[in-house]
């Protein structure tokens, strides 16, 4: 009897330490998703933790091993960006435990390590390609996922992966970037007719409109540029991708209004002193140019979200 009572005893204990054991494991773990990493005030509130997230690597991660570039897509290469900066968006910079390097895979991944933030939303951290980011995992190490890992939806968005529409989205932007900030694009320095180098300019108007007729912005200016790429979506999956349809006509709006204002003559221009370049010139302005900036940047903020909240 005495030995029975032991016996329980022995399995009630093992019993009471089994779920201190799994706290102890994947339970300390904060699961991150891609959408969640852009905010900043909730990276703040768990700068620190352990964290876990799933995604791909980067085919452009160093070769070196020192980290990889993390996203939510496969088949991508380079790292995704905010149109016309280095500003990481839905990339997320993964570093290795101290003297460890990673190794590459074309595998899922799942991530885990420590986040750690920048003091505030407009301080960034930096890495030897010049990117930008206010937010990492540092002291992490991986594991491959299987496909039973993957959620439901995992076949379409491989196949959407597989297709490269995204790069032709990001492409998109890129022009819908231009057509609403043209005037503060630039050009550092040119050789002239003598073949003189010259110092840099920001673009005139005459500038924009030649990039936009014959230049390298000149794909978005097709009638049937958004259609055409609206239509390759939807031949994938009409249902599964409605809303990321609904955000290309947003940019598609937000670009012909753009479009129009420098079309319209619907700008004014200013000879000063510009340092940048250390010269006197015309400088340009777009009537109304803040609020295209602020609505484009919801409207990519809008493509942020969705393309965030697709997680394996």
């Amino acid at each position: 009897m005495k030995n029975f009572i032991k016996f329980l005893c022995i399995i009630l204990c093992i019993c009471t330490l089994l779920p201190l054991a799994v706290a102890c494991g994947e339970d300390d773990f904060i699961k991150l998703s891609f959408k969640s990493t852009l905010s900043y005030d909730y990276l703040k509130s768990i700068d620190g933790e352990s964290v876990e997230i799933n995604g791909y690597i980067a085919t452009s991660s160093p070769v070196n091993g020192s980290f990889i570039f993390l996203m939510n897509m496969p088949y991508q290469s380079c790292p995704f960006c905010v149109p016309n900066t280095t500003e990481l968006s839905n990339t997320i910079e993964v570093y290795p435990k101290n003297g460890e390097r990673f190794d590459y895979t074309a595998s899922a991944v799942r991530v885990r390590g420590t986040l750690a933030v920048a003091p505030s939303v407009n301080d960034y951290f930096t890495d030897p390609y010049g990117y930008k980011f206010n937010f990492k995992i540092v002291d992490a190490e991986y594991e491959t996922l299987t496909s039973s890992d993957m959620g439901a939806n995992f076949a379409v968005w491989e196949k959407f992966a597989q297709s490269g529409i995204i790069d032709e989205i990001y492409k998109m932007y890129d022009y819908v970037d231009f057509v609403c900030k043209w005037n503060e694009y630039f050009v550092n320095y040119y050789t002239d007719d003598e073949g003189n180098k010259q110092g840099g300019f920001y673009l005139y108007a005459d500038d924009a409109k030649n990039t936009l007729e014959k230049g390298n912005k000149s794909y978005g200016t097709d009638p049937e540029y958004f259609n055409n790429l609206i239509k390759k979506i939807e031949a994938i999956d009409k249902t599964a991708f409605k809303d990321l349809v609904t955000n290309i006509r947003q940019a598609e709006a937000l670009a012909k209004k753009a479009y129009n204002k420098l079309y319209n003559g619907e700008y004014t221009s200013e000879y000063k002193y510009v340092e940048k370049f250390d010269r006197f010139d015309n400088i340009y302005s777009i009537n109304g140019g803040d609020e295209l900036k602020s609505e484009l940047n919801k409207v990519y903020e809008g493509f942020e979200g969705w393309l965030g909240g697709w997680e394996l």
